[in-house]
């Protein structure tokens, strides 16, 4: 076989294009990117509300049952009751966390779509997905804010090496060849079969999504362990997504319990955690090792389901119970209009407001929303 880089005159300029091309021809991940900006941008905005992040998440059935799913596991037992909309998750675990898992379940998604069938590309999607698992449950454990930064994080480390894997499987091979009989990193080896070594590929592939700056940054295999830095910071962020990173390999390669001891006190300083509570959540994670295929829920049916009755049941006591606790009026708003839309199978669903004799509509979920709120509305005398 030859190698790339003698098909590719211009370097890292050909290779990125032909990633590219390769990429744009699957067409799963351009909506992605679409959904990860589109995120990231609600994030970041000052008026952000929960409206505005349930409606995006509630677009994508899959992606809204998996979300309530993840906020009804073990790892968020003890922050409520049993979640079942998109608007109470929200409300329990906060903005930034909803959007954080919504984008972790897009990028496993995207990938478990687009997997080529092959055990290696099978095998590093479940590193990937394991890295994730244990960076979960290692900030869920240590009450970290917004920890779920951290997994998207450790999730999205692995991009250049499932790039590799998934649009040049007959390099990545010669890769893992030279890695094991010259025992260098597989950023060396990359860099001598491609001329492009992986740390460059995730990040350039993060410049071409738009992704924010501190996931990018978390990309990089030079983490150094010279100084702690806050959790929740870039290089916090950094540190922690190569630990999980090398613990998914580690796991994976069914390294000895004392190799895992000595991994864990590496990194402990680093990460401001003990090496006790990252074993505990090493171990944790070892017992729920995901498995190598993602199942996909099936699409969502047309219509009113047939046990609506009993959803919207359930969904009165759970706002009768957020009442008590002292929901705000617009969180309150989003919850009622979202058990209306999920219980009784409607297209879209709208909450119009009166205002100097018109009626204006303010939240709304389903087909167009929220975009089309600014042309809904109407006369008061409409209504006589």
């Amino acid at each position: 076989m030859t190698a790339l880089i003698s098909m590719l005159r211009n370097g890292k300029d050909d290779f990125f294009a032909l990633l590219m091309k390769r990429m744009g021809e699957k067409g799963d991940f351009p909506a992605f990117s679409e959904s990860v900006q589109h995120l990231d941008e609600l994030m970041h905005d000052e008026d952000k509300n929960i409206a505005a992040i349930t409606s995006a998440i509630l677009s994508d059935f899959t992606l809204t049952q998996k979300v309530i799913r993840l906020a009804n596991s073990a790892m968020y037992s003890g922050m409520g009751g049993e979640i079942t909309t998109i608007t109470q998750a929200a409300v329990v675990l906060g903005l930034d966390a909803i959007a954080h898992i919504a984008l972790s379940i897009r990028f496993i998604d995207m990938f478990s779509t687009a997997a080529p069938d092959s055990a290696e590309a099978r095998e590093e999607l479940s590193k990937a997905i394991l890295a994730g698992d244990v960076a979960r449950i290692i900030v869920t454990k240590s009450i970290i804010v917004n920890g779920e930064e951290a997994v998207v994080c450790a999730l999205l480390h692995h991009l250049g090496r499932l790039m590799l894997v998934f649009y040049f499987p007959e390099e990545w091979s010669q890769i893992q060849k030279i890695v094991r009989k010259y025992q260098v990193s597989e950023n060396s080896a990359t860099l001598e079969v491609i001329g492009v070594a992986i740390d460059e590929i995730s990040q350039g592939v993060a410049r071409n999504w738009r992704l924010p700056k501190k996931i990018s940054h978390s990309m990089a295999s030079s983490a150094t362990f010279e100084e702690t830095s806050i959790p929740g910071s870039a290089d916090w962020l950094k540190v922690m997504a190569n630990f999980a990173g090398s613990a998914a390999s580690m796991l994976a390669n069914n390294s000895s319990r004392e190799e895992l001891k000595r991994f864990a006190s590496h990194y402990s300083e680093s990460l401001l955690i003990s090496s006790e509570e990252i074993m505990d959540s090493i171990d944790s994670a070892q017992r729920t090792v995901p498995e190598h295929v993602i199942k996909f829920e099936s699409r969502k049916i047309l219509g009113k389901p047939i046990d609506a009755r009993e959803r919207l049941a359930s969904s009165v006591h759970e706002f009768s119970a957020a009442l008590t606790q002292g929901i705000d009026f617009n969180s309150a708003l989003s919850m009622v209009l979202e058990t209306i839309y999920a219980s009784m199978g409607f297209n879209r669903v709208v909450t119009f407001f009166r205002d100097a004799g018109m009626f204006k509509a303010k939240v709304g979920f389903g087909n167009r929303m929220p975009e089309a709120l600014p042309d809904l509305i109407f006369s008061r005398g409409l209504c006589d």
